[in-house]
């Protein structure tokens, strides 16, 4: 079923509400377009299941509707006066609940949301709200004219625009795609529930100070965060069960000799996502790092989800955590070093392949290898296919677990566990030269400069993490680690050099290297 006018209209203001915030720089056109994307978006999501079980079940109970969205708005009140009085504890619990997905059961059927997410952000937007409605109250009362705010450090650098304008157009063209999509419904749940709310995420992130201090602060609520996963996945794999089961997790366990653990995740895949992504950050902090105490606490904090992340299974992971740390002794050191790591892992790999006689017995089949990556290798060649037969335009947003059943085989699925080959399949070339530029753009303002500081560095490496992630498991753009590193990125670029902090301050050579941090 083709997208309405109806979707598409709301498809095109939540999309572009939310571009229109990243490219405005005065704070009123950015918070009320802002307002208007994150109204719009759960608006277009109830029209879209407005008929279905789960929406039927509280429509039939308008009491229990009522309560729900009262005490929804009490606690985002209360969490921006909780922001606004101590501005650190945004970014710290954005960081906190980034990945945390709340299961919600509605006709039997159940959601995995990012709830505290979606709170986090909608009271920091409101928070942003009242500021501005504050402070021109404010201006008035003392009878002096209101200077509409923008960002804080004047004119950025000209890749940063570059950035905020592809990722406007990202989104935009997203909307666009929507009215040839033939699965209008998972593009409608694609933006809304993560490329609109992304996107209002990175233009607060991008607003904030940050200092040396809220940097750590940041790295140690997201390490307290990934020790909690690692303590479940550690429960999970004595016990032998699942605490958030899942029906082919549960089976492969039973047929395979290992046990994969998932914590408080849906997927192994996702938890071992971030546990990569924090060993990273802490590897960053690690190389940087002048003291004793603090270092040793790291280290052992990083041996801890070494295990867990062991646990998952998760090769894509281990990939992505090697990438990341690449770039980190790339950037610490030299890239001669880096290309010298990379290759001695690749020969322990092989002669771990030959050792283990996999290279000989498996990897000539395959049936095995598609076996080996849960039939990721049929999804590859499905989605080679789908974007083959219409390389240009795609076949709409979203639109690629449809597609794959109608003109491969059928099969559940929404992507193809492989970023590139999803947009090319959902967006053709069209979409594949926004990707590409992207990356490239978000690439340039990440690594300019990153060698400069623990924090830079961390971002970088980061990142790079992500895009190697999400080669082999998708995830890319509706992913919120994404939005939050080119926030964060974006704000220590507009610092430059003599604004950004750094968890420590000891260059590559034994000296010193001289940091001074917004207040």
């Amino acid at each position: 079923m083709k997208a309405s006018a109806l979707e598409l209209c709301g498809m095109l203001a939540a999309c572009g509400g939310a571009s229109v915030a990243l490219l405005a720089r005065d704070a009123r056109v950015r918070y009320g377009a802002l307002m208007v994307a994150l109204i719009v978006a759960p608006a277009l999501v109830a029209g879209n299941v407005w008929d279905s079980p789960r929406l039927v079940e509280l429509r039939d109970d308008p009491a229990k509707l009522a309560a729900g969205i009262v005490l929804v708005l009490a606690g985002i009140a209360v969490a921006a006066a909780v922001f606004r009085r101590l501005p650190w504890t945004f970014p710290v619990a954005l960081f906190a609940v980034l990945p945390l997905r709340v299961p919600l059961h509605f006709a039997g059927q159940t959601s995995h949301l990012l709830v505290p997410l979606y709170l986090v952000i909608a009271a920091g937007v409101a928070r942003g709200v009242y500021a501005l409605v504050a402070a021109r109250k404010a201006s008035d009362a003392d009878g002096r004219p209101w200077h509409r705010p923008a960002f804080a450090s004047g004119m950025d650098p000209s890749a940063v625009v570059w950035l905020r304008r592809v990722l406007a157009a990202t989104l935009l063209l997203y909307a666009i795609q929507t009215a040839y999509s033939v699965d209008v419904s998972n593009a409608i749940e694609n933006a809304c529930f993560f490329l609109v709310p992304f996107a209002a995420m990175f233009v607060l992130l991008e607003e904030v100070r940050w200092t040396q201090q809220l940097l750590g602060r940041v790295l140690v609520a997201v390490t307290a965060m990934g020790l909690l996963f690692a303590a479940v996945g550690f429960w999970e794999y004595a016990a032998r069960d699942l605490l958030l089961s899942r029906g082919d997790l549960l089976r492969a366990n039973q047929l395979h000799l290992y046990f994969r653990v998932n914590s408080l995740f849906y997927d192994p895949n996702v938890l071992g996502r971030y546990l990569a992504l924090t060993l990273v950050a802490l590897g960053a902090y690690l190389a940087w790092s002048r003291g004793r105490r603090l270092p040793i606490v790291a280290a052992a904090a990083s041996a801890v989800l070494l295990g867990a992340l062991a646990l998952t299974y998760s090769m894509t992971s281990f990939a992505a955590l090697v990438a990341g740390l690449l770039v980190l002794v790339a950037l610490r050191w030299s890239i001669r070093h880096a290309l010298a790591a990379g290759a001695a892992i690749v020969v322990c790999g092989a002669i771990f392949l030959l050792v283990s006689g996999t290279a000989g017995r498996d990897l000539g089949s395959a049936r095995s290898v598609d076996t080996t990556t849960s039939g990721r290798v049929d999804l590859v060649k499905g989605g080679l296919n789908l974007a083959r037969h219409r390389p240009v335009w795609g076949w709409g947003s979203g639109s690629f677990g449809a597609a794959f059943a109608r003109h491969h085989k059928a099969a559940r699925t929404t992507v193809s566990h492989s970023e590139p080959i999803t947009v090319a399949a959902e967006q053709g070339a069209i979409g594949m030269v926004l990707y590409v530029a992207l990356l490239a753009v978000a690439l340039v303002v990440l690594l300019t400069g990153a060698g400069g500081s623990a924090a830079t560095a961390a971002v970088a490496a980061c990142f790079v993490a992500m895009i190697a992630h999400s080669l082999g498991y998708a995830g890319f753009a509706i992913d919120p680690a994404t939005w939050a590193l080119l926030g964060v990125g974006v704000a220590l670029r507009r610092a430059g050099p003599e604004g950004a902090p750094a968890l420590s301050t000891a260059s590559p050579a034994g000296g010193r290297v001289a940091v001074t941090s917004s207040p």
